[in-house]
């Protein structure tokens, strides 16, 4: 039944869309026809008795507005959650019963069957622009009795008479409503698309929309706004795409730092390859150079010796002349000597004339016997004999007491000989200790493990040879050592390991290239053959973890180096073949049935065999293998290094003073033998010639003193004596000049031909025009000390001395050179595996290692570093940029309309002299602030393109990616991105004459019910506002504005239900309030204009409009029928 409004109300904000009717069939107990009201645009009063229908209409409205799961259904009256449900509404629920004892609840119902359908339809039309839509929605029940809905829009104004009849339930309704013109659809989605997109309400306009039915408080502001008025916006789509770009920036910035660290890693390659090739090319320069000085110093021989023999012939050829003209002075001056002597002759000097020769004669005798006396004397002096033997018994005496003391000294010298040889033996077994020790101590000031320096070699040349990093070949010994605390077991430990000790533990990924090479390799070092036990490894994967170590295993007196891949197979090995028990003593030692050993190296290594081992070799800690810290070897090797060396020095000392005495003895033999020499007295008696010569030179003077003649013919003889000597002497120098030029010539002569012939070898295989360039270089060494023919053989030797030495020590040089040159390498491919294929730990792939570094600095780096800087600069920090500018345009959004809502909530006196603003706060929350600063760091500085700089930025954008990528961290996540959390948003009473704020709200504690509800009103009517996208003073609007309100001045004043309502004037909204029929409704007759009342009669509802007189009539007639009941 419908009765028109004859006082039709004139709304002064009537704009958006409004309702215009409802219209229903069949829902609830509105039942078996067409039940409809039309507002018309208006604000309407909807009133009616508890129970008579009011909230199924209601309901309808937010059926038809509110998607479900969100929906509250009759929730003003207090209604359980799912007491109310489309399936009550459709089969009409409308009364509940129970049986006798009260156990079972039965729902009565108006259409039980469930073979009818239930359609409820809205019209909302918009005089601004001069449009309607309609929205509606079709329920039937479904085969399986669930409840079927289709979802109906049109453009236009529809009604269920017209366009919802003659429906069948069943499938083909769909397609039915669709050919009648309606935008049908059974999804709720597609269907609150279109009224969306018509009314451009926001996403949660229809949740405040529920929100507005029932709400009569709020208890916080802060959760009210955030989750009701304001929306979530999903960031998961640019949090996807950042970390995505992130993902290549990390891709980008790991390839980047495997770059930088490959060229970091080759760096010293190219330092130690650098001094390498220095040594290397003044190695070969040296080489080189000596190589070609013989056939240089032929060449030179040649240049040198052909002017030099020219010369020499010509200066003998000088000689010859002056030769021949002497002698013939020498022929005349001889016939003038012959002359005069014949004249002294026939003077009378026949005597005289033969005194000189016996003088001569005598003085010969005397001179012999003297140097054989002396001889004597010297040999006396040396045996610490008598020297006065001046006669010959004297003699006899002396020669007597010769054999006896010849047989002494002969004894001493076997005994002191002997004594030197044991000696000399003895210091070279100390040189040679000394020397293996010394090695071994350099050896080992080179590394830190302490096996021997023999395997040290012989795995360098096998690794060297196969390109395998050493790390990967060890040493068992070098994977274990004896605990500090178990020194004492030491000798005995290493004993029984020495044999695993020495082992070389292959891999098996090597076992392939390792037996192959040693197969076909003599294993040497120094020319010297060598031994080597290699043991094959396999993957450990055998568990022994399940039989526990005794106490006194020898395993547990070890310490395992850590980290090492192999430590797995070496801790199974020494299980399976070593748990030797450490037995104390002696008794427990025989006691044990398996593997023992004792203290002093007595080892048990079965039920039969046993082994004791005292030797030195075994005892001496020097030759402990075991352990990667050889600090105690060394200083062990120190200690006796300068032991032998004290020793040596001492040897040495002993040996020169045995050498000296051997001396001594040697001397005192030979001199017996040179006095047994001495046969006779006669033979020293020199006195008896002394005395013969005195008596001829008496008589000669007498002679010579009888004849003044004869001294004058003897004056003239004496002159051209002296002369005729004199030319002799000069001739004789003469012949010793020509034949000494000769001899030199025909020397140089020879070794001219030599040299020729060197130099005719050497250009049958074209060495001398290869060599020629390089004489140059040698000629600059002789700069300074130009080559002569007579220096050309000692500069040459004594230069190619210096160029061996030379050659020596930088071979000596290059060889710490190619160790830390392929150190450098190996530590480059362990980190670079993957350049393995075509790179070796060898001097000989030096080029390929600079070849890839000079790769890396001008593509490879440059490459990545522009790839970096490209994705960080133009995707990750510009989508870090996006990012943060849409939060910031969201947090400016939020507060720019807020500041639109407070425009309108300005108007209104909140209290007297005040008006209530709602004001978002920036919030003080630690992670939303850091997240904003993060997001603030990680842009700023985006224009100082410097490989630190990038490097900075990447660290703090990673921090930012790693915290918004970890699932851990998912509620922070959506925390720091939701806009609405970085606000705390309260509702502050602004004084109007001030702009001071009187008091602030952030939530309903504390307040009288009135002021609750005023406080609700306002949030709700701005969050409605918000989520409409209403802007109240623009005159025309193309939005949605119509708000249900259920009850909602019950509880509260005149004044504050006026207030409410001039709030929902002010901002353009029209209202559907729905109370119960007492004069309470009555405040509302000022803001609106069409009253409706619901009334209910043998359980079906049926809705009424009525005029304002009308509504009056009623609300008196209630109000007196409560008195007369008071």
């Amino acid at each position: 039944m419908v009765f028109q409004n004859s006082l039709p109300f004139e709304s002064s904000a009537a704009r958006g869309y409004r309702l215009e009717k409802v219209e229903l069939f069949n829902w609830g107990t509105f039942d078996g026809q067409i039940y409809r009201a039309t507002p018309a645009g208006n604000s309407a009063l909807l009133i009616g008795q508890n129970g008579s229908g009011k909230s199924t209409l209601v309901d309808a409205l937010l059926t038809l507005l509110v998607r479900p799961g969100v929906r509250n259904f009759n929730v003003a009256a207090g209604a359980k959650k799912r007491e109310r449900d489309e399936r009550s509404y459709l089969l009409g629920a409308y009364d509940r019963s129970s049986d006798e004892d009260h156990q079972n609840i039965r729902v009565k119902y108006l259409r039980p069957k469930g073979g009818a359908y239930s359609v409820i339809l809205a019209s909302f039309r918009n005089e601004d622009i001069s449009k309607i839509f309609t929205i509606a929605q079709v329920l039937y029940l479904a085969s399986d009795h669930s409840v079927e809905k289709i979802y109906c829009f049109s453009d236009d104004e529809r009604s269920i008479q017209t366009d919802f009849g003659q429906l069948q339930t069943s499938e083909s309704i769909l397609k039915i409503l669709k050919q009648r013109g309606l935008r049908a659809t059974r999804t709720f989605q597609e269907y609150e698309g279109w009224f969306t997109k018509t009314t451009r309400v926001k996403n949660k306009a229809m949740e405040v929309f529920n929100q507005t039915v029932a709400v009569k408080d709020i208890q916080k502001l802060n959760d009210f706004i955030r989750n009701h008025m304001l929306e979530a916006h999903d960031w998961g789509d640019k949090v996807d795409r950042l970390l995505g770009h992130f993902t290549q920036l990390s891709e980008a910035h790991d390839s980047l730092v495997r770059v930088r660290q490959q060229r970091d890693l080759l760096e010293p390659v190219a330092i130690a390859g650098k001094e390498y090739r220095e040594i290397e090319r003044s190695l070969k320069e040296a080489e080189t150079l000596l190589n070609a000085s013989p056939v240089y110093f032929s060449q030179r021989t040649v240049d040198l010796f052909v002017p030099a023999i020219e010369e020499r012939e010509q200066e003998i050829a000088s000689i010859c002349k002056s030769r021949e003209r002497l002698e013939a002075e020498i022929v005349t001056l001889r016939e003038n000597c012959r002359t005069i002597q014949n004249q002294i002759d026939k003077v009378g000097g026949d005597r005289l004339r033969l005194i000189p020769g016996l003088i001569d004669v005598a003085r010969t005798k005397s001179s012999h016997k003297r140097s054989v006396y002396s001889e004597f004397q010297i040999a006396l002096t040396t045996l610490s004999l008598e020297r006065n033997v001046e006669s010959i018994s004297a003699f006899e005496s002396m020669q007597a007491k010769l054999p006896s003391l010849q047989a002494e000294l002969e004894s001493q010298l076997n005994d002191t000989t002997e004594h030197q040889n044991n000696t000399l033996l003895q210091r070279g077994d100390v040189r040679k200790q000394l020397a293996e020790f010394r090695d071994e101590l350099a050896g080992l000031e080179l590394r830190k493990e302490n096996i021997p320096e023999w395997c040290v070699r012989l795995r360098r040349l096998l690794c060297d040879e196969l390109g395998v990093a050493i790390r990967d070949l060890p040493f068992a010994a070098e994977l274990m050592q004896v605990r500090d605390d178990e020194n004492m077991w030491e000798s005995s430990i290493e004993k029984v390991l020495r044999g695993l000790a020495l082992s070389l533990l292959v891999p098996d990924r090597f076992y392939g290239l390792v037996s192959t090479h040693v197969e076909r390799t003599r294993l040497a070092i120094d020319g010297r053959g060598q031994r080597l036990v290699y043991l094959r490894v396999a993957e450990q994967s055998t568990n022994h973890s399940a039989r526990p170590l005794d106490e006194q295993s020898l395993i547990r007196k070890l310490n395992l180096r850590d980290g090492h891949s192999l430590l797995p197979w070496l801790t199974a090995e020494l299980r399976d073949r070593f748990d030797y028990r450490c037995c104390d003593t002696v008794e427990e030692f025989q006691s044990c049935r398996g593997l023992a050993l004792t203290l002093n190296r007595h080892v048990k290594s079965g039920r039969q065999r046993h082994e004791k081992d005292d030797r030195d070799q075994a005892i001496n800690p020097r030759n402990f293998v075991l352990g990667w810290d050889n600090r105690e070897k060394k200083r062990r090797l120190s200690v006796e290094v300068s032991r032998l060396a004290a020793i040596e020095k001492q040897l040495s000392t002993q040996i020169e003073l045995l050498s000296e005495e051997l001396s001594v003895l040697r001397q005192s033999i030979n001199a017996i033998v040179d006095i047994q020499k001495v046969k006779n007295f006669d033979d020293i008696d020199f006195t008896r010639h002394e005395e013969e010569i005195k008596n001829l030179e008496r008589e000669r003077e007498v002679i010579e003193s009888q004849s003044d003649e004869l001294m004058t013919f003897k004056s003239r003889l004496i002159e051209s004596q002296d002369s005729l000597k004199k030319i002799e002497e000069s001739r004789d120098r003469l012949i010793g000049d020509e034949r000494e030029l000769k001899s030199h010539n025909s020397q140089a002569r020879q070794i001219l031909s030599n040299a020729r012939k060197h130099l005719e070898q050497c250009q049958d295989d074209n060495a001398l025009e290869r060599l020629l360039p390089i004489f140059v270089d040698l000629d600059l060494h002789f700069t300074n000390s130009p080559l002569t023919s007579e220096t050309i053989f000692e500069n040459k030797q004594r230069w190619q001395d210096l160029q061996n030495q030379k050659i020596s020590q930088l071979r000596d040089d290059i060889e710490p050179k190619r160790n830390r040159l392929t150190d450098a390498m190996a530590k480059f491919l362990r980190s670079c595996p993957e350049e393995s294929n075509d790179l070796r730990t060898s001097t000989d792939y030096l080029d390929a290692f600079l070849e890839l570094r000079q790769h890396i600095l001008d593509e490879d780096l440059p490459r990545h570093e522009q790839r970096f800087k490209e994705r960080l600069n133009q995707k990750v920090i510009e989508e870090i940029g996006l990012f943060r500018n849409a939060l910031e345009q969201e947090r400016r959004g939020i507060e720019s309309k807020i500041e639109i809502l407070n425009v309108s909530l300005k108007k209104l006196e909140y209290r007297p002299g005040t008006h209530i603003e709602l004001q978002p706060r920036p919030i003080r929350d630690s992670d939303i602030t850091a997240f904003q600063m993060q997001l603030r760091e990680c842009i700023e500085g985006s224009f100082e393109d410097t490989v630190e700089a990038n490097e900075a930025r990447f660290l703090r954008i990673k921090d930012l990616i790693v915290d918004l990528r970890n699932d851990d961290k998912r509620r922070w996540r959506e925390k720091v991105t939701d806009v609405r959390r970085w606000f705390d948003f309260v509702a502050a009473v602004i004084d109007r004459s001030t702009l001071e704020t009187v008091s602030v709200y952030q939530d309903s504690s504390g307040q009288s019910g009135g002021e609750k509800a005023k406080l609700a009103f306002t949030i709700l009517v701005a969050a409605i506002a918000y989520q409409y996208d209403l802007e109240p003073e623009h005159p025309v609007s193309d939005r949605f504005q119509f708000v249900v309100v259920d009850e909602m001045f019950s509880k509260v004043d005149d004044q504050h239900a006026e207030y409410a309502l001039e709030l929902f004037q002010q901002f353009g909204l029209q209202l559907l309030i729905v109370a119960p029929l007492d004069a309470k409704a009555r405040v509302t007759q000022s803001y609106v204009g069409c009253y409706l009342h619901v009334v209910k009669k043998d359980n079906r509802s049926s809705i009424y409009e009525m005029t304002a007189t009308e509504f009056d009539e009623i609300a008196e007639a209630d109000s007196r029928a409560g008195e007369t009941y008071t």
